[in-house]
């Protein structure tokens, strides 16, 4: 949509002066003209200008009066007017600035000057009329939603996703998720996300406080967890980091109860980190249900410089992850009772085998009938993740864990040869991962550490049908190998810089490779995709 062009009312007596303006405006803007006080007048009541250039010195009526009678009037009293005038002197500037003039030119004018003041004026009144508009729509937004809805709420909804099933083309898990607000904006919420084709991750929060505040600063906290995950897989590392950025420049001292967890989908691996929040459950299929006491640290935002822990469980076909916010357990009815944990867990235990959308909603209704007529108190939000595990997706898993020494590393690829024959890897593949662990963990012992203690560096090998999965712990020096350019193997030795060739045979013997620094360890991740020759024939 094309901007319209903004107008502008010249009001002079002289028409050589009008016309001067009008010949240096005019192709920039619409140039209405006046030649007197009572023109000028009409001209503003018909059709207002976006600024006004008025002349003081003029028969009947001058400009000062013409101007007091424009900012008397509600409907124009936003109108910024210029005084051209030839009457110089300070006292002149001074009657015409205290009349509502934002600005004052003297003739002869200066056409640079003029269009740099017009210019400046138009884009202020400009910005004015924005920010105006903007608060007309907030608040006949806040009168026809009144206390159902408010800016805020629409701000913390959209944020969250809403579109249920969400994956349909992922038969593994099942997700459902609800975020009830209370009358005033609050900060819950809830997400989940693919850090990559294995592996979902997911969180539900609590901000401190209510109204926009808590609102923006939900949004801050959701945004921050999903660029965290997406290069780290551990979620001690995930909060810890999301700790420290939240916590500068808290000026307002708000802080955040989160419960973040990654779920591995091949094998049923959750990893979790509870940051002062409510414990979750998990309710087994077969089995009482499981809650998941350990709290890893207190509440983010609060404090930087916390190492925030992690714990794992195992989900088996037909378990389910059940997470919440304190709005479910410290909902209160007519004498002030609260819903409270043994409500809640009686409800888990009952909740076998039910798909996620019926725990959630029957979690949500209990909550709603047990306030009765009552206002609900907080916001109540719940979220309920399945594993839904089929055979064919069954994980062979190997780790390793070395000193630092370098006579080790056979230890690592005698590991890894016999894990190869137990699960048919071909030769080729074999041999390309004994290069790879040659390079990278001779590069780790050798140059990894400044001092001569003993340090452990871990090797992890996951084997799906799919791929194949390597990852290398070190404590060492941050250093990512992969950060280099990679060299011109078409120049001769004498010519080429030294190094860079041992990485440069890592990145082509795997179809991935990728760094990532967790709080204090490098980790290095290998992925071989399956192609013909990874599998032998059995």
């Amino acid at each position: 949509m094309e901007k319209q062009q903004q107008k502008i009312l010249v009001v002079d007596d002289e028409r050589f002066n009008i016309n001067v303006l009008a010949d240096l405006l005019k192709p920039d803007y619409k140039i209405m003209a006046a030649k007197s006080g009572a023109q000028a007048l009409k001209a503003v009541s018909k059709s207002p200008p976006d600024l006004i250039l008025l002349d003081i010195m003029m028969p009947e009526m001058d400009g000062y009066e013409v101007c007091r009678q424009i900012k008397a009037d509600v409907v124009t009293r936003d109108i910024p007017i210029i005084f051209v005038t030839a009457m110089g002197e300070t006292d002149d500037e001074t009657r015409g600035l205290e009349c509502g003039a934002v600005d004052y030119l003297t003739k002869p004018i200066s056409p640079p000057i003029v269009q740099a003041r017009v210019k400046t004026h138009l884009d202020r009144k400009r910005q004015r009329d924005e920010l105006k508009a903007a608060y007309d729509i907030i608040e006949s937004q806040k009168a026809r939603m009144q206390k159902e809805l408010n800016v805020g709420r629409d701000i913390q909804m959209s944020m969250v996703p809403q579109t249920f099933p969400p994956f349909p083309d992922r038969a593994e898990f099942s997700i459902h998720a609800v975020l009830n607000p209370a009358r005033e904006v609050g900060g819950d919420f809830y997400d989940f996300f693919f850090i990559d084709e294995d592996r979902l991750c997911f969180c539900v929060g609590d901000v401190s406080g209510k109204g926009v505040p808590a609102a923006l600063f939900m949004a801050v906290t959701r945004t921050l967890i999903k660029a965290r995950a997406s290069d780290d897989l551990s979620t001690a590392s995930i909060v810890t980091r999301v700790n420290d950025e939240l916590s500068q420049n808290n000026k307002n001292y708000m802080f955040v109860t989160l419960f973040t967890g990654i779920l591995n989908l091949i094998t049923g691996e959750l990893t979790y980190t509870n940051a002062g929040h409510n414990p979750s459950y998990i309710i087994r299929a077969q089995g009482d249900p499981d809650r998941l006491e350990n709290r890893h640290g207190p509440v983010i935002g609060a404090r930087p410089g916390l190492a925030y822990q992690e714990d794992s469980h195992h989900l088996f076909d037909g378990d389910t992850l059940f997470m919440y916010t304190d709005g479910v357990t410290e909902a209160h009815d007519r004498e002030n009772a609260l819903f409270g944990d043994r409500r809640l867990a009686e409800m888990m235990g009952s909740g076998k085998n039910e798909d996620v959308k019926k725990i959630v909603l029957d979690v949500v209704e209990a909550v709603k009938a047990f306030e009765g007529e009552c206002d609900q108190y907080d916001d109540v939000t719940a979220m309920a993740v399945k594993y839904e595990k089929k055979p064919v997706d069954a994980l062979k898993k190997l780790k390793v864990n070395i000193t630092n020494d370098l006579v080790q590393i056979d230890r690592v690829n005698q590991a890894f040869n016999a894990f190869s024959e137990e699960n048919h890897i071909s030769t080729s593949v074999r041999r390309k991962l004994n290069l790879v662990f040659d390079e990278l963990l001779n590069n780790i012992i050798s140059y990894a550490y400044d001092d001569d203690k003993e340090h452990h560096i871990g090797v992890e090998i996951e084997l799906t049908h799919k791929k194949l999965i390597v990852s290398i712990t070190d404590d060492g020096l941050p250093f990512n190998p992969f950060a280099g350019k990679t060299p011109d193997i078409t120049i001769g030795l004498e010519d080429r810089k030294i190094g860079g060739l041992g990485i440069h045979l890592v990145r082509s013997l795997m179809d991935k490779a990728r760094y990532q620094r967790r709080v204090d360890k490098n980790i290095v991740i290998l992925i071989k995709y399956f192609h013909n020759e990874i599998l032998e024939e059995k």
